[in-house]
């Protein structure tokens, strides 16, 4: 009985993607870095990229994928991305990796990144986090931003104080953005030791392409999801700039989107 439950969630999900993509253009960006070669490794972002952009695809985007990316590789990507999002409708950044927090603006970390202090930081080591979207995702009409991030950073042993021990993604954004990290700031979120996905990304697949979803409503049921599954350890939390109802699966026959 399950799996038909699934495949029919699946058919319309399928459905309601085709006919979005019909009438909208969307472009994603999906990176996952996890072999770090100065850091500890992360077993989740290989899978959870696969498993994202796969996801999105299916949602009728056009996807840049990126998997245990250096600097100069992130760079690469994120100029690609640049290039696609113009005219684009509806534009989404999706990371799984680790991040720093120097200064109150937050860094995501390629995994060739040695980072021992903050001026390695702030001298190129990392990616601005709001300043990189904001170079690449402006000229998108919807900008929607998942940070699967918030693990151990690197420098919370130093002379950071509590509020900068993990990167703080609330730098200047445009109207018609959201942006959701997988937990809120001083926290660490919990990965899933064998290798699956993390509670985050997991919940992000379950719940965000729900048909007649709207998504701050969707991004409700992630953060419930994960507090749920992590016994109240992780509490996503996100900001929203948006200024209209956004359906990354709309309205079917029959749903009532609750």
């Amino acid at each position: 009985m399950r799996s038909w439950i699934v495949a029919l969630w699946l058919l319309a999900v399928l459905t309601t993607a085709n006919a979005a993509q019909a009438t909208e253009r969307r472009v994603a960006l999906v990176v996952g870095n996890g072999a770090y070669k100065h850091l500890a490794a992360l077993s989740n972002p290989p899978v959870d990229v696969r498993a994202m952009a796969g996801f999105l695809k299916i949602l009728g985007f056009e996807v840049i994928e990126g998997t245990n990316l250096s600097r100069d590789a992130m760079t690469e990507k994120l100029v690609e991305f640049g290039k696609i999002v113009k005219d684009a409708d509806l534009a989404v950044f999706y990371y799984s990796g680790r991040d720093v927090a120097v200064g109150g603006a937050g860094y995501l970390l390629p995994i060739d990144a040695d980072i021992k202090s903050e001026m390695d930081v702030k001298l190129g080591a990392a990616i601005d986090v709001a300043l990189t979207l904001d170079q690449t995702m402006s000229p998108a009409k919807i900008k929607l931003i998942f940070l699967d991030t918030a693990r151990i950073n690197p420098l919370a042993t130093g002379n950071l104080s509590p509020a900068d021990r993990i990167a703080d993604t609330s730098g200047r954004f445009e109207p018609d953005t959201l942006i959701a990290t997988a937990d809120t700031a001083g926290h660490v979120v919990q990965d899933d030791e064998k290798g699956a996905h993390s509670p985050f990304t997991r919940a992000l697949i379950a719940n965000i392409a729900s048909p007649g979803v709207e998504i701050e409503q969707a991004m409700t049921r992630v953060r419930a999801q994960v507090v749920q599954e992590t016994s109240e350890l992780q509490l996503p939390t996100e900001r929203s700039y948006l200024l209209g109802s956004v359906y990354l699966a709309p309205v079917v026959a029959g749903s009532s989107g609750k």
